[in-house]
């Protein structure tokens, strides 16, 4: 289901670059789709490529690999240090096996002020979700509209119900009323190229191979927090090139997080790179292994036995338009 074509991404989640890599030559495989315009924006040099079988190839030595100076809150907080911490002993590992760290301390990478100017999901989020719920292939009963789903009422759950997030009321009230046609998106989607041309200005003026930051510039926030905060994705979101994130350290241990909490860097490389992304990822989490198994993967849960597979039925309230109401 869409929430803006301009921000929305689509990538593997693995535990390895290995598999991450085997996960990517699967879904490039592919090729073009007509229900997908950017599956046509693809080189043919960037189709049915076997990222896996690269992997271990790359030499860490002699690479140059910038760092974004405005990625990081250089604040002392128990919630900050912890990232600049892994992010400082990553950089020096990488400096100690010969690798080139360039600051780039340029005002255009702030991840706050690039959410800020930048961020079109309110545009684009209504006209998607009207053609999404319109599609001929989309049965049952079920609303046409983004507009007609929020204003659908529960009554004795037989017309479902819909939870928003108090957050999330300013993003669905804006959203509702927006559209692509707005003076502001188009002003916005003039910022995004050129943010995307700086960036790619970047990696060539500076010879760059690749760029990292961490993922978020603090500690993710605890479960049940109503938003998360400090997130660096939507340098990557934007500009549509590729990264691949992975284990950079983890905080102090805690009474709420046994073995710490885990802390990301994404690595960001030139559109259509992945390779060459995947074989710098592979290298630096070989360099560093530093992924722990969390507590409850260590733990052993004893199941009964069963004879046969249970059968598990759906509640009866489920309509019959869909597969499993007949059960």
């Amino acid at each position: 289901m869409p929430i803006s074509t301009t921000h929305d991404v689509i990538g593997p989640i693995a535990r390895t670059i290995k598999d991450v890599a085997t996960a990517l030559t699967v879904m490039v495989s592919s090729g073009y789709d007509a229900k997908d315009n950017d599956t046509a924006l693809a080189p043919s040099s960037a189709r049915n490529i076997n990222y896996a079988a690269s992997i271990g190839t790359t030499q860490l030595s002699g690479l140059r690999i910038g760092v974004l100076i405005d990625f990081f809150d250089r604040t002392e907080t128990p919630e900050v240090t912890p990232v600049n911490n892994a992010m400082n002993a990553v950089t020096s590992k990488l400096a100690a096996n010969g690798v080139d760290i360039i600051p780039i301390d340029e005002a255009i990478y702030n991840a706050t002020s690039i959410q800020a100017a930048f961020d079109v999901q309110r545009y684009e989020y209504r006209e998607l979700m009207n053609t999404y719920l319109q599609r001929p292939s989309l049965s049952g009963d079920h609303p046409s509209t983004l507009n007609e789903l929020y204003s659908r009422k529960a009554a004795n759950g037989s017309n479902g119900q819909f939870l928003v997030l108090p957050s999330q009321y300013e993003y669905v009230n804006i959203a509702l009323v927006s559209s692509t046609s707005n003076a502001t998106y188009l002003q916005r989607q003039q910022g995004i190229r050129n943010l995307t041309l700086a960036l790619l200005n970047t990696f060539a003026s500076k010879n760059l191979d690749a760029i990292i930051y961490p993922e978020q510039r603090n500690l993710v926030v605890k479960l049940g927090s109503p938003s998360q905060s400090g997130r660096n994705g939507i340098l990557a979101a934007l500009t549509g090139t590729p990264v691949v994130t992975v284990p950079a350290g983890f905080s102090k241990p805690t009474s709420d997080a046994p073995i710490g909490v885990p802390i990301g860097m994404e690595i960001l490389g030139r559109p259509f790179d992945e390779q060459k992304l995947l074989g710098i990822g592979y290298e630096i989490e070989q360099l560093l292994k530093v992924r722990r198994a969390p507590e409850w993967a260590r733990e052993v849960v004893e199941v009964p036995k069963y004879a046969s597979v249970p059968v598990v039925a759906p509640n009866s309230n489920v309509s019959s338009a869909y597969p499993l109401g007949a059960l």
